[in-house]
């Protein structure tokens, strides 16, 4: 079972970036980009930073400072027929926990990792900063600029960060993990996601979603049994501002290559811990 706590904190926005720069030619060539992604950014929004701490990881992310107030930006079409609500500005207690499971329990070096609905890249951040080669994706383009951000300042030079429709997934490579969180919140979302999963998860590869325990996601994991996919749960528990959260993580993988993958698995975990 697992517990983390996070809290936001005031930090100055170019803390960490010198220490992690070889060079100052290189140093100031990131502080330069960094600038030039934060401006453009915050033409649209007013941000605030965070400090995400626990055992030996610091991460910090720029994120809209008032999320609150993006429901009154939105105009009334944007809720039909997608619902495209500014889910991804906000830092969710399964991203969290997902994090937390991937910085604890798994040896991720040299793995390809796809992440479906980064939002702001915390996730995505950590599998990096464990050695995987991630691609970030996510729907929405101002997603995909924190995301951008983020993954820059948090050092994860080579991750990919990149626009994907679930509807119409343009992905043309296998990869050997897949993990998500809090996504299957809305049944338009099942069979896309569903089929991402038989398309790009790659031969004994694995997936780990992260889900806060909604009555919904039930039918999502029959669906995957039904598709012959199996996973294995394990509980987190997260407090984020002083409220606690129960989050379920499922990992898993097709049946046909199951116990194999298992194996290998278990391998990354003992290599992880």
């Amino acid at each position: 079972m697992l517990a983390w706590s996070a809290k936001a904190v005031s930090a100055p926005l170019n803390s960490d970036l010198e220490a992690a720069a070889p060079t100052a030619e290189h140093r100031d060539r990131r502080w330069r980009r960094l600038r030039h992604l934060q401006k453009i950014i915050e033409t649209s929004y007013q941000t605030s930073l965070q400090r995400l701490t626990f055992d030996g990881l610091s991460i910090e992310l720029l994120r809209v400072a008032e999320v609150d107030s993006l429901l009154d930006r939105l105009p009334r079409i944007q809720f039909r027929p997608d619902e495209r609500l500014p889910y991804w500005a906000d830092l969710w207690p399964s991203a969290i926990a997902l994090a937390r499971y991937l910085w604890h329990a798994t040896d991720l070096r040299g793995l390809q990792v796809l992440e479906l609905g980064c939002g702001l890249g915390l996730t995505g951040i950590v599998a990096s900063r464990r050695g995987a080669a991630v691609t970030l994706t996510d729907y929405e383009a101002d997603a995909l600029a924190f995301a951008r951000y983020n993954a820059r300042r948090n050092g994860c030079q080579q991750a990919i960060v990149r626009h994907l429709d679930w509807h119409a997934p343009a992905l043309t490579k296998a990869y050997a993990l897949i993990i998500a969180s809090d996504v299957v919140y809305d049944r338009a979302n099942f069979q896309p996601i569903l089929h991402i999963l038989r398309t790009a998860l790659a031969p004994s590869g694995r997936f780990l979603l992260a889900e806060p325990n909604r009555p919904i996601a039930r039918d999502f994991l029959r669906l995957l049994r039904d598709h012959e996919f199996r996973y294995e749960r394990t509980t987190a528990h997260v407090e984020v501002n002083s409220e606690a959260h129960e989050v379920s993580i499922y990992h898993g993988g097709r049946k046909s290559d199951w116990y194999g993958s298992s194996r290998e698995w278990a391998r990354r975990q003992r290599g992880g811990l």
